[in-house]
């Protein structure tokens, strides 16, 4: 089969066939009450309430043609009350994201007896993606959503009208299924702001966090087996003459992205990587905005304080620590320390034993530490100062810059800072108190050398960049070995393991960190 090029696919402004949205998941909820803790949300009590029972058919080519366009064709049938059944046809377009916020094409139109009809594509961007007309006939369904809908409309102070849409069901893909449980806001009338307004008010009374995957993701990555996957830093389309304000939304959106879908991940799946590309995510939102702190400071939209966080960090922290040491740092030692002894198996056995409970420990102080109204606030927060940053009004002088240059010159000074505390700290002793704090500091400047590097490559010299790069992490991950080491018998020692084990351990961090 010919595989077609993707072609851009046009998304009308909004009030033409367009939805303005902003996705809720609700971590921790209970599916049988979580309709009537909504309904109990002081802004949305009392509002007149509809409820539906849906079913979502997506539809798509063998070849996945209409999901590498970024787009979406359902049928969709509801059946509301004592009524019939309505089949309506929904055809949408990938359309613009940020800052947790979606707008994208939308065309729906009535259809009869539940069949996919080319008529009502017409007058649609369909014919962009499909203009020889020869993907119509292969279209095939690929993946279900059942759920039940209760939808109310919240009409806010200055006229602004949202519609509030609770879903809880389902996601199905053959024999696989995920569960379905999420708020959406939709804008039908006013600014975009009305929707962080309207999420913080709910965020006051309900866990959320922001959740930046569509139900037509999650069912492909259903299909692909992908769903439990950690979200990994993605590439930004940057150009050196991209106004340094939106470059600066765009690096600090895709990093922020990161962050907040591998939490919803961890809600969802007990997995390391995810745990460890959730705090890759935040790191690499602190180093953007390090990058761009001359540029917020000189502006009167200040960042949102991030203290609501840190027991949310904490708990990262501590959860990645147990993985590194349960998967990372202790099976290549495991041979050489029981070296054929039974009583060193036994308290190798032990130690393995007293490290997976202090994980499960962990686990449940994470997810308990998302499910909190604090957590999703803060979230929320960051996303709605992110998608006003474009508008801060800054003095014309750093407003009219550009990208590249900006990237240049932050780039310069960082990757100097971190040659100068690279030298002091291999002339310091390792095995000091300071000697480590040192490593640690130079060790975080590299991840941050790094991140930023990596973020803006579209836009800075090509050859001293991969240079710079490969330094960076080479630096990262040479401190970071031995660091581990150094660290895991501090975090071994309150769990009672054999003295001799840690003795064992602390002979070969030592060893490490005077090689390296």
């Amino acid at each position: 089969m010919k595989r077609r090029t993707r072609t851009a696919l046009p998304t009308p402004p909004h009030g033409h066939g367009a939805e303005v949205e902003l996705k809720l998941a609700l971590p921790g909820a209970d599916p049988l009450r979580i309709a009537a803790q909504v309904a109990a949300v002081p802004w949305l009590a009392g509002l007149p309430v509809a409820e539906q029972k849906l079913r979502n058919i997506y539809y798509d080519t063998p070849a996945q043609d209409v999901r590498r366009h970024r787009a979406a064709l359902r049928l969709r049938s509801v059946r509301q009350g004592t009524g019939g059944t309505r089949w309506l046809q929904t055809f949408k377009t990938s359309g613009q994201s940020a800052a947790g916020l979606s707008q994208r094409g939308e065309w729906e139109a009535t259809v009869r007896h539940g069949r996919l009809d080319p008529i009502a594509l017409q007058g649609t961007p369909w014919h962009v993606l499909d203009a020889d007309g020869t993907l119509l006939p292969q279209l095939a369904p690929c993946f279900e959503t059942e759920s039940t809908r209760t939808l109310r409309v919240y009409t806010a102070g200055d006229g602004s009208r949202i519609e509030v849409v609770l879903d809880v069901g389902g996601v199905r893909a053959g024999q696989a299924r995920s569960a379905l449980c999420e708020l959406e806001l939709e804008l039908l009338e006013g600014p975009p702001d009305a929707l962080f307004a309207l999420a913080d008010h709910i965020a006051t009374h309900l866990p959320v966090l922001p959740a930046p995957i569509s139900k037509a993701e999650r069912g492909w990555r259903l299909v692909d087996g992908t769903l439990q996957q950690p979200r990994r830093a993605r590439p930004l389309g940057l150009d050196e003459d991209m106004p340094v304000l939106i470059a600066a939304q765009a690096v600090l959106g895709e990093m922020l992205g990161q962050f907040v879908e591998n939490l919803g991940g961890i809600v969802e799946s007990d997995g390391a990587e995810l745990v460890h590309q959730a705090r890759v995510g935040w790191r690499r939102w602190r180093s953007a905005l390090w990058l761009f702190k001359p540029l917020l400071a000189a502006g009167p939209h200040p960042v949102p304080d991030t203290a609501p966080l840190r027991p949310l960090l904490n708990a990262l922290g501590a959860m990645r620590n147990l993985d590194v040491a349960a998967l990372e740092s202790l099976p290549p030692w495991a041979d050489a320390w029981i070296a054929g002894d039974t009583g060193r198996a036994q308290a190798w056995q032990a130690l393995e034993a007293a490290v997976a409970a202090e994980r499960r420990i962990h686990r449940a102080g994470l997810l308990a530490v998302l499910q909190s109204p604090a957590t999703g606030r803060a979230l929320l927060a960051l996303e709605r100062w992110l998608h006003a940053l474009p508008r801060a009004a800054l003095p014309a002088d750093v407003a009219g810059r550009v990208i590249g240059d900006w990237a240049a010159a932050r780039t310069q000074r960082l990757h100097a800072r971190l040659a100068a505390e690279a030298e002091e700290m291999n002339a310091a002793d390792p095995a000091t108190p300071e000697g480590l704090e040192h490593q640690h500091e130079v060790r975080l400047l590299a991840k941050r050398t790094r991140y930023v590097l990596e973020s803006l490559r579209p836009v800075l010299p090509g050859k001293r960049t991969r240079r710079w790069q490969k330094q960076a992490t080479e630096l990262q991950t040479r401190i970071g070995a031995a660091r581990d080491l150094m660290l895991l018998a501090t975090l071994l020692e309150p769990l009672g393991v054999h003295p001799g084990l840690l003795g064992f351990l602390r002979g070969v961090a030592a060893a490490r960190a005077v090689d390296d």
